[in-house]
This record gives C-alpha cells, structure tokens and sequence, in this order.
C-alpha cells in the first residue's frame, strides 16, 4: 500500500497539507536503487500512475518478483525525506 500526502512550506519551513492527485513515476525493482551495483537491469518497471492523498492500493503483474518498491524513486519531486520513497517489498 502506498500513504501519500502533499505539503507546501513557507519561508520558515512549517508545512501545510494540500490536496494531492497527481501522476508519479512508481518503479518496482529487484536490487535497491543506488545502492552498490544498481544497473538499468535491475528494474523491472517504471510507469507513471495516479497517486492521491491517503493510502491506496497499486497492482503491478510482472514477469519476476520485485525486491523493492518506489513512488518517485528517482527522486524528481522536490522532498524534504527522499529516503522514505522506496521500500523492500514484503
């Protein structure tokens, strides 16, 4: 399941919750991104899906079993704690 939620900072860094529907890159992975030998062979797919706030369910059918799981993975999103974005997949 994926927990989302959008905020927006002003000048003194106090963030404030919006609305969030937008399309974001999901990846599905069999080694963590950025980690050691990570190589374009070690991900399974990237597409781009409607995430919006709260939690939601994302079903994927690949040929192989992912290790790890991302929302913006590559980290394109401007983020205050990128490193929550990708997961091991249980």
């Amino acid at each position: 399941a994926v927990d989302a939620r959008k905020l927006y900072a002003d000048g003194k860094g106090e963030e404030t919750e919006a609305p969030l529907n937008e399309t974001v890159e999901i990846g599905l992975f069999s080694a963590e991104p950025g980690v050691g030998a990570f190589d374009r062979d070690d991900v399974i797919v990237v597409e781009r899906r409607a995430i919006r706030s709260g939690t939601q369910t994302l079903r994927f059918i690949t040929a192989s079993k992912p290790a790890f799981a991302g929302v913006d993975p590559y980290n394109k999103w401007i983020d205050r704690n990128s490193n929550d974005n990708v997961r091991p997949v249980g």
